[in-house]
């Protein structure tokens, strides 16, 4: 993408791209505008031609300087219900018409989007790279990202820069989420993706890593991690990130667990036929937990970050993990496997204990594609979160959701589950019950590792994948929760 800044308009062959509230003649720049539409704004409104409705885009065409330019607008709707996230869906749907049209070049006027220009550019830098994005280069026809191709000009007399940079890191971040979790597992697997996110990650400042391979972590007593992924000829992986500003060097750190099963067959609890597609995504929490990293290191945060992602793919051998079989975590606890397809519990329980008591964090969340009775549960459309504190412990990550959009319900772990996941006749622990409320007892079996360390946990089964196009994404991943979790970071509520 390339970007450009100017004070005012200059007339070239990009296409205006506009915001329509419905006080236009509020706006501090209507003037300018209305000489832009030839001083027919309000009778090309009047005339439906171009629309204020909030979210709809519309089109049309003016003479300037005896040059036909096209004019392409997103309604606003009562600028004084605007707020960032409502800008951003209007930026993402004005770059999919963009893209559907073949439109690469546009030069937005920041101050008819009637709001604050900064917002507006941090907008236009996160919707840019995510609204069209998809993943490449697994077919034949070349197709390229339409971010690429594009040449934007951001028309304001304010200094938008910082604020467009911010919002295009993060934008690219979730782009990277995304594409890990779409790629073919025979693709990305635990060793390709330790090796592609020590690509990412090499060189970046405050930023060391570490990769655990499958002896070592066998060596180590990661016992359910290993019994996991040992089935596979591709072996399991522990990678752990450290992202320690300078000022934050006194800090305990904020955890960040991923689930990374990067193929899920269900093991000896085999899916079905159509439960096995798509089972590619059951890496989705590992990508958007490497996506939060990513943004947190790009924007050079002052904070103290770790990631720890539990990377395995569930297969099935003659030495694979069976129903009845018993197991030693790293926790030193032992868990009777009841269901080899419950297995993210079991990689999440030895990458929480492991998170908790090396890096003594001052609270630790995990992000997985955990069960689908959350979803039989909320629906598709919020994540389920799970703490081992008080409802008060997550107020301001319900604050940062509202501000981003993406939706979360608080759900209940209490004695019931805890009971429940006890149930073993012969182990401490006891992986899967087949009981209604299962989200609730995956959420507690994980609560048995945990220790002392405030946590939160992210049941991202329903939210990390999308059937239908957003203004955010394409259908398929959605990077779920990374734009959440760095509003909390960047808050600095989460040290409160």
């Amino acid at each position: 993408m390339n970007i450009k800044f100017e004070e005012k308009y200059i007339a070239d062959d990009s296409v205006l791209v506009i915001g329509l509230p419905e006080n236009i003649k509020d706006l501090k720049n209507f003037d300018e505008l209305d000489t832009l539409l030839n001083g027919l704004t309000e009778e090309i409104i009047a005339a439906g031609v171009l629309s204020q409705e909030y979210g709809k885009v519309t089109t049309t065409g003016v003479t300037i300087q005896r040059r036909y330019r096209k004019v392409i607008a997103v309604g606003l709707g009562d600028s004084g219900e605007l707020t960032a996230l409502k800008i951003q869906k209007a930026v993402g749907k004005l770059f999919q018409y963009m893209a559907l049209e073949k439109e690469n070049k546009g030069q937005f006027i920041l101050d008819t989007f009637a709001f604050e220009a900064e917002e507006t550019a941090d907008a236009v830098g996160m919707m840019s790279a995510v609204s069209n994005h998809g993943l490449t280069g697994y077919d034949t026809s070349g197709n390229t990202q339409f971010y690429d191709e594009l040449d934007v000009t951001l028309v304001t007399k304010a200094d938008v820069k910082e604020s467009f940079n911010h919002g295009a890191a993060l934008g690219s971040s979730i782009a990277l989420a995304r594409d890990y979790a779409t790629m073919p597992p025979n693709h990305l697997y635990p060793e390709s993706f330790a090796d592609q996110l020590a690509i990412n990650f090499k060189d970046r400042p405050y930023i060391k890593g570490e990769v655990k391979d499958f002896d070592t972590l066998v060596q180590e007593g990661f016992g359910l991690l290993a019994a996991v992924g040992k089935a596979s000829v591709r072996k399991p992986r522990l990678v752990t990130i450290e992202y320690k500003h300078p000022d934050a060097a006194d800090d305990a750190p904020i955890a960040l667990i991923g689930k990374g099963i990067t193929y899920d067959s269900g093991g000896y609890s085999l899916k079905t036929r159509t439960g096995m597609r798509s089972m590619k995504y059951d890496m989705s929490g590992a990508a958007n937990v490497a996506g939060m990293m990513d943004a947190v290191s790009k924007l050079e945060l002052p904070v103290h970050v770790v990631a720890v992602l539990a990377l395995a793919e569930n297969m099935v051998d003659g030495n694979g993990m069976r129903p009845d079989d018993v197991y030693q975590s790293l926790s030193g606890k032992t868990v009777e496997v009841s269901n080899t397809d419950a297995e993210g519990r079991l990689v999440l329980a030895d990458a929480v204990y492991y998170a908790s008591t090396t890096y003594e964090p001052k609270v630790m969340m995990d992000f997985a594609t955990l069960t689908g009775a959350v979803i039989q549960a909320i629906g598709e459309d919020r994540t389920g979160v799970f703490t081992n504190q008080g409802r008060k412990f997550i107020n301001n990550l319900l604050i940062s959701s509202k501000v981003t959009g993406e939706d979360i319900w608080h759900l209940p772990i209490s004695e019931l589950e805890d009971d429940r996941v006890k149930k073993s006749d012969i182990a401490d622990l006891i992986n899967a019950d087949f009981k209604p409320g299962g989200a609730s007892f995956a959420a507690a079996f994980i609560n048995q590792f945990t220790g002392d360390t405030p946590w939160v946990h992210f049941d991202i089964a329903g939210t990390s994948n999308t059937s239908a196009a957003t203004p955010f994404a394409k259908k398929g991943s959605t990077g779920v929760m990374i734009r959440t979790i760095i509003d909390l970071i960047e808050s600095g509520t989460l040290y409160e």
